[in-house]
């Protein structure tokens, strides 16, 4: 996968900061309903916003599963919120 600039990486934090949560991520965990979800947010949008689990070990396989399952990177975490952007394919 394609790694983003600082300058883009910088520009996407800033814009991932004013933008509203898109999506939760519900008890149920990670499954093919959300990601689909997200792929339709995908396709008009380079960033989403997603709130993960209360629980921090299972945020960080949260976000190693998404960023297998979908082509995106995670750009910023703060608390139980993370910001994805689309990568290069």
């Amino acid at each position: 996968s394609e790694l983003l600039s600082g300058k883009e990486r910088g520009r996407l934090k800033s814009l991932a900061k004013t933008r509203p949560v898109d999506l939760k991520v519900g008890k149920k965990g990670i499954t093919d309903n959300l990601l689909s979800e997200i792929r339709s947010i995908l396709e008009d949008e380079p960033l989403f916003k997603l709130k993960l689990s209360p629980e921090k070990s299972m945020r960080l396989e949260q976000i190693e599963q998404l960023e297998n399952e979908l082509p995106i990177s995670l750009i910023a975490m703060v608390g139980k919120t993370a910001s994805f952007s689309k990568t290069a394919s």
